[in-house]
């Protein structure tokens, strides 16, 4: 249940929300004084912030469409007249090239905004959409076609062209089945943004509307960037573990009583050092899959380099020490092919260096909350300090224990 509302919520917000708002601004507010005056300058704050976001956070794709975005809201700002060649707008024209590149981006990997890769997305929008304007500028006539009429149905109403319907609806049907399938909440976001798109193709140039609905295309992928980011620092990458952060949400869920107990790698230094950060993440990845087995109502948490937590909601420490002592003896009898890396002995692992096996351990402390507990013994710091104590003379006394 708790899936399926976190799937409605990723295509309701901030898509359609934000959608939504735009329309209320494009239909009863688009005369009002501060709204004309507005759009002078919250694009370009919208377009400034969400680049330096998508930068800051490695995702060349919502760069790319920031930029493509950006040059139609400059495409706004000069009078039609003089963007008229007799054929028709370079609007329509761009508009309907953007809608053409988007589904194409959209569907790429997101890079670091200045690599080698990360550059290529804004390059297609910014060659694809520049090529359009040089056509559109020196043989208007090549591009007539974009304003024909070639459907059965008489569309007027939805204000735009026949060409720029088609290719919107190809790119919603394209970019809704992305997103359905990678479930990647920025894919939604993207849908929304064709959506928006297509609504400002049908505000035409140099109106509010068209405005309002690029920015709003804008602030959607700037909180979806946010959003995603924010969740990202809750999930431990190497694992995909919550992490530490997560455990203190989860802490003031858990009620009045709950056991925490800390796992620590022994020797993990060691292992480090001698095979690799590579080998190491190997073996942290392998530990974490034994901590999701562990109880039914126990949940796992990265909680420092070589360290794991696991919460225990409404129990005690005395009634999770049989979960916790399979846990180590599992961990125990398993082994673990590595071979020694350029960590230490400067040369590439290769046949000259043979695997050997890791014998992995583990040490155990446990503690627990209960309601009887006072007011400062009772806190997550005091917990979690009882539960590191007992780590701590668990492996001095030799680790492979469960400490309380």
């Amino acid at each position: 249940m708790l899936m399926k509302v976190r799937v409605v919520r990723g295509w309701l917000w901030p898509g359609l929300v934000l959608l939504l708002l735009g329309v209320l601004l494009a239909t009863f507010a688009a005369n009002a004084p501060w709204l004309v005056a507005a759009t002078g300058w919250y694009p370009l704050i919208v377009y400034g912030a969400g680049i330096f976001l998508a930068w800051r956070f490695r995702r060349s794709r919502v760069a790319a469409v920031l930029l493509g975005l950006f040059m139609m809201d400059v495409l706004l700002r000069p009078s039609s007249a003089s963007l008229e060649p007799g054929v028709g707008s370079v609007w329509d024209a761009t508009g309907l090239l953007f809608l053409f590149l988007l589904p194409m981006v959209t569907a790429m990997k997101d890079r670091g905004v200045l690599s080698a890769r990360g550059l290529v997305q804004p390059g297609i929008i910014l060659a694809g959409m520049a090529g359009g304007l040089m056509v559109w500028a020196v043989r208007p006539e090549f591009l007539s076609w974009t304003w024909q009429t070639f459907l059965p149905w008489d569309l007027s109403g939805l204000r735009l062209s026949d060409a720029g319907l088609t290719v919107g609806l190809f790119a919603l049907l394209f970019m809704g089945g992305l997103a359905r399938w990678r479930r990647h909440r920025l894919d939604k976001g993207f849908f929304w943004v064709a959506v928006a798109l297509l609504l400002a193709l049908g505000g035409g140039p140099e109106s509010v509307q068209s405005t309002v609905y690029l920015t709003m295309a804008g602030l959607m992928l700037i909180v979806n960037v946010l959003e995603k980011s924010y969740a990202l620092s809750l999930y431990d990458k190497v694992t995909l573990l919550p992490a530490r952060r997560a455990m203190r949400r989860e802490i003031k869920r858990a009620g009045p009583s709950y056991a925490l107990a800390l796992v620590g790698v022994d020797n993990h230094k060691a292992l480090h050092d001698r095979y690799g950060r590579e080998a190491g993440d190997r073996v942290i990845r392998a530990i974490a899959k034994d901590l999701k087995r562990v109880g039914r109502h126990a949940i796992p948490f990265r909680y420092s380099d070589e360290n794991f937590a696991l919460l225990f909601a409404g129990k005690g420490r005395n009634e999770v020490l049989g979960d916790l002592e399979n846990l180590r003896a599992e961990i125990e009898d398993f082994r673990f092919g590595l071979r020694p890396g350029a960590a230490t002995n400067g040369a590439d692992g290769g046949p000259g260096f043979p695997s050997s096996r890791w014998a992995l351990t583990v040490t155990v402390g446990v503690a627990e909350r209960g309601p009887e507990m006072g007011r400062w013994s009772s806190t997550f710091g005091a917990v979690a300090r009882a539960a590191r104590g007992a780590l701590h003379r668990g492996q001095k006394a030799g680790g492979n224990t469960v400490s309380k």
